[in-house]
């Protein structure tokens, strides 16, 4: 679980110090972060990349370990690309404004440049100045054609730079709420969702529940099978959770092997029967390897499902689901359990197959 519990973290930790001292890295905060979350298996990018270092018999220097740091774990980089992504927006908009600027600037000087043929004509009025005059005029006008023509190409220019940079901007910000592996909603993604819908439950006095999902015995099935068929296994969750949510709902990856679901407008029994079509779906896929065509068996998981109340913390909220989560666990797995109204205590609403 993406909050790791004290027995949890300890044996990441362990197994962190264990990589370290085996490939010969000093003991740094950083190097420890990295071959903690590797263990950890929240990152599957950071996985595989790690992987493919190993596979290679890459040595762990400063430079590399700092190049993962940076590249995985670092929170500031999807900020700098927000704010560098701003910056040539901004460009582009300056730029954009001073040809418009220009373009009124060039149809003032031209029709300046009209009142005084006008004038000239008005006093000249005979055939020769005449024709000099219309001569001068329509040069004018070529030139002032082509000026435009110009200004219209660069503004061409630079209305697809803008719509480039708003798509980038769009993409960054779609990566930085989604989950690289699974295309779920992210954590954060699912945090500040959280916050909006319990607010919109208080207001509107409509239900809403969380449900709470892991991957039974999921790091027994990694260990055993490896990152990458371990991967495939959160994609086929993720694909099953999107194809059973509508409308508002959000389904998200938690973290590691851990999903949630956020369901508003349903109430905690509405949410049970959800989720155990949900875990009869998952429970009946034979996981087959494409390579080889060896079977791989089934995987099963568990769920806690739990009703918001009007007015108690977030923390509480997910604490309850959470709890729920741990009693379908305890009581066998493969199983969706609700928490009871009022106290921790927990009711087995939906049995495994």
């Amino acid at each position: 679980m993406y909050h790791d519990d004290l027995h949890q973290a300890a044996e990441y930790a362990h197994a962190a110090v264990a990589s370290m001292t085996r490939f010969s890295i000093p003991p740094t905060p950083i190097n420890f972060t990295i071959w903690y979350e590797y263990h950890a298996g929240r990152d599957p990018a950071l996985s595989r990349a790690i992987d493919a270092l190993l596979a290679a018999g890459t040595s762990f220097t400063p430079d590399t370990t700092l190049q993962l740091y940076e590249e995985y774990l670092n929170p500031a980089r999807m900020l700098r690309a927000s704010r560098e992504t701003t910056e040539k927006l901004q460009e582009a908009m300056d730029e954009l404004r001073n040809f418009v600027g220009a373009a009124e600037q060039e149809t003032r000087t031209y029709g300046d440049k009209l009142e005084d043929f006008s004038d000239s004509l008005d006093k000249q009025g005979h055939a020769p100045a005449f024709g000099s005059l219309v001569g001068a005029m329509l040069q004018e006008t070529r030139s002032m054609q082509e000026r435009n023509q110009s200004l219209e190409d660069r503004l061409a220019e630079t209305t697809a730079e803008v719509q480039q940079l708003r798509e980038h901007f769009e993409q960054a910000r779609r990566e930085s709420l989604s989950d690289s592996l699974t295309g779920l909603a992210n954590r954060k993604n699912f945090e500040q969702t959280l916050s909006l819908l319990t607010k919109a439950a208080q207001d509107s006095a409509e239900p809403l529940t969380l449900m709470l999902l892991d991957i039974d015995h999921f790091k027994l099935f990694n260990d055993r099978h490896g990152h990458q068929t371990g991967d495939t296994v959160l994609q086929l969750v993720a694909r099953t959770l999107s194809d059973n949510v509508k409308g508002q709902d959000l389904a998200a990856r938690y973290g590691g092997e851990e999903f949630a679901l956020l369901l508003p407008r349903t109430r905690a029994d509405q949410a049970v029967k959800l989720g155990d079509n949900i875990r009869a779906l998952i429970a009946t896929r034979k996981l087959v390897k494409r390579q080889s065509g060896e079977t791989l068996g089934r995987i099963t998981i568990s769920a806690g499902v739990a009703e918001y109340r009007v007015g108690e913390a977030l923390s509480s909220f997910v604490q309850r689901a959470d709890a729920a989560l741990y009693g379908a666990k305890r009581e066998g797995r493969n199983r969706v359990v609700a928490a009871t109204e009022g106290t921790s205590t927990l009711t087995e609403t939906v049995l495994r197959s």
